[in-house]
């Protein structure tokens, strides 16, 4: 087995906005020049993302990976044409080298880019993963994921940082786990509604889920009271669909990919029941027996608190609901 240092490692972690501009800056790492000048490096990086030529690696010659060498004979004069050139050009991937040697690895929430460098070769995914972490429980934190609400809470940012992130080594990355590590209160940007007075005690404002997971204040610094605060619990079910048409109109293929999102305010530590459709079929080989009308999924997987003792006869799923936003279920369905 790999050891963890040899792994990952991160030397420099920031989130800039959709201007470039660095709202929060941390490094880890100041050896061998590595640290320095972080606003330079991030000066530097937004440049390479936001005026991408399609090279993911100095030196090297396109995306494949082969850089032309003198025995391989001059290059074809058509290989710098402009137009091939600007066939190249898109959004940047999440993972490049820049020319200081060090990998660059980033994702984008709301607007807001999250991103790290390392001079290791660590696995992107897993570093990928963290960073989508990392949003994850600053939106939980914050109640909402927005540029103003990062710079109004950047103490409890930062206090976050230190507990999830050691010397550029993951340590925790629950919000449930955080909890009794911070001791900031978060600073509510958008005024939260009140749902309990409202005529229809089913119905939420669109609003009412941006609530941060601990007691917070208000911006006027007036601390938000948790006396009336109802046991909630928000259920969106999210959707992407990906059509291909022909030229006379036809679908040539669709797929659905979809989850099951929910975002916990319930107190103590209840075990939930979520009844899902009495005919859904899961895999299209066991589609041939299923009655008309039923629900057939290529694939689907769970959150890892889901407990699936009943699913398979009864369609439904048992959990415990972590703090913030989670995922219940993934699923996929082809047309």
């Amino acid at each position: 087995s790999i050891p963890l240092p040899t792994m990952i490692l991160l030397h420099n972690f920031f989130i800039l906005s959709p201007r470039g501009d660095t709202i929060i800056a941390k490094s880890y790492r100041t050896g061998d020049n590595v640290g320095a000048h972080e606003r330079s490096h991030t000066e530097a990086f937004f440049r390479k993302i936001r005026f991408w030529d399609g090279v993911a690696t100095p030196g090297i010659s396109d995306q494949s990976g082969l850089s032309p060498t003198a025995s391989d004979g001059p290059l074809p004069a058509g290989d710098d044409a402009p137009g091939e050139a600007a066939e190249r050009r898109g959004d940047a991937p999440p993972v490049f080298i820049m020319p200081d040697g060090l990998s660059y690895l980033h994702v984008k929430r709301n607007g807001l880019i999250f991103g790290c460098s390392t001079n290791r070769n660590v696995s992107p995914c897993t570093v990928v993963e963290l960073l989508s972490k990392i949003a994850k429980v600053f939106k939980d934190y914050c109640g909402t994921l927005s540029e103003e609400a990062i710079r109004k809470n950047f103490i409890l940012l930062y206090e976050l940082l230190d507990e999830m992130l050691d010397y550029g080594y993951p340590q925790v990355t629950s919000t449930e786990n955080l909890k009794s590590f911070v001791y900031n209160e978060p600073i509510v940007v958008t005024p939260i509604a009140n749902t309990g007075q409202m005529v229809n005690p089913k119905t939420a404002s669109a609003s009412a889920v941006h609530k941060p997971v601990i007691d917070s204040v208000s911006a006027s610094g007036k601390k938000a009271t948790t006396t009336n605060q109802k046991n909630e619990i928000f259920v969106d079910i999210l959707e992407r669909l990906n059509v291909l048409f022909s030229n006379n109109g036809y679908v040539l293929n669709s797929t659905i990919d979809g989850c099951i999102q929910m975002k916990s305010y319930l107190a103590g530590n209840p075990e939930l029941r979520l009844a899902l459709n009495d005919d859904l079929v899961v895999g299209r080989e066991k589609s041939a027996g299923a009655p008309y009308g039923a629900v057939v999924l290529d694939d689907i997987n769970f959150h890892e608190s889901v407990n699936l003792s009943e699913f398979e006869y009864a369609k439904t799923l048992q959990f415990r609901p972590p703090d913030g936003e989670f995922v219940v279920l993934n699923y996929r369905l082809t047309g």
